[in-house]
C-alpha cells in the first residue's frame, strides 16, 4: 500500500542504521527523506510537511531532543521517534516529556520500525478524520437554524448543498442512515 501523503523524515549520522531504516519504510509503500544530523532534520521539517521523525539520540550539531522539541513546538501532532544506542531511564523520560511518541534502544529490529511507522500512520489518519469530522460538526451546527429557511426556499442549489452535507455525515458514521433519509426527506419536501 502506498502512502505517498505520510512522509517520515530519518536523521541518523550512522548512515548504515539511516539506509536500512529507509529502505524498510520505502518498500512498506512511505514516502521518506533521510538526513546525517540534527541540524538539517530542523532545516528540512521547516520547508517539507513531515508526519513522522525518527531521530538518532546522539548526532552532530543538534542531537535528537533538539529535533524533537522543534518538531512538537511546530507541530503538535507529528510523530518523533528517539533512537538511541545510549538508553538511559533519564533520557528516555526526557524524550516522552518532551513529546516523543515512542523511544526504542539501538540495535533494533526492522519490525520494531515497521510497527511503530504504522501505528503512527494510523494516528495520523485518526487525527485528520477527526479534525474533518469537528469541521462537519461546527459547520453544521452553524447552519441548523438556516436549514428551516432553506427547505422553505425551493432553492435547488442550496437544497442540493445539504443534501451533500447530509450526505456526507452519514458517510463519516455521524448520522445513521435513517436519520440521513429523514432529514433529507424534509429538506425535499420543505419541512425543515
Amino acid at each position: 500500500m502506498i502512502k505517498p501523503d505520510f512522509r517520515i523524515l530519518i536523521a541518523d549520522d550512522d548512515e548504515i542504521a539511516r539506509d536500512v531504516i529507509a529502505t524498510t519504510l520505502a518498500r512498506e509503500g512511505y514516502a521518506v527523506v533521510t538526513v546525517q544530523d540534527g541540524l538539517e532534520a530542523i532545516s528540512r521539517l521547516r520547508t517539507q510537511d513531515i508526519q513522522m521523525v525518527i531521530t538518532d539520540l546522539m548526532m552532530p550539531g543538534a542531537d535528537g531532543l533538539e529535533v524533537l522539541k522543534y518538531a512538537v513546538r511546530t507541530d503538535q501532532d507529528i510523530a518523533v521517534v528517539i533512537l538511541t544506542a545510549y538508553g538511559t531511564l533519564d533520557t528516555t523520560l526526557e524524550a516522552i516529556r518532551a513529546g516523543a511518541y515512542d523511544y526504542l534502544t539501538k540495535p533494533f529490529k526492522t519490525r520494531e520500525i515497521s510497527i511503530l511507522a504504522e501505528r503512527a500512520y494510523q494516528r495520523s489518519l485518526l487525527i485528520r478524520e477527526n479534525r474533518e469530522l469537528k469541521k462537519n460538526l461546527r459547520d453544521t451546527y452553524r447552519d441548523m437554524d438556516i436549514l428551516k429557511t432553506v427547505a422553505g426556499s425551493g432553492n435547488p442549489d442550496v437544497t442540493t448543498g445539504w443534501l451533500e452535507r447530509i450526505e456526507k455525515l452519514k458517510t463519516m458514521n455521524v448520522l445513521l442512515t435513517d436519520e440521513a433519509e429523514v432529514l433529507k426527506e424534509r429538506l425535499v419536501k420543505g419541512n425543515g
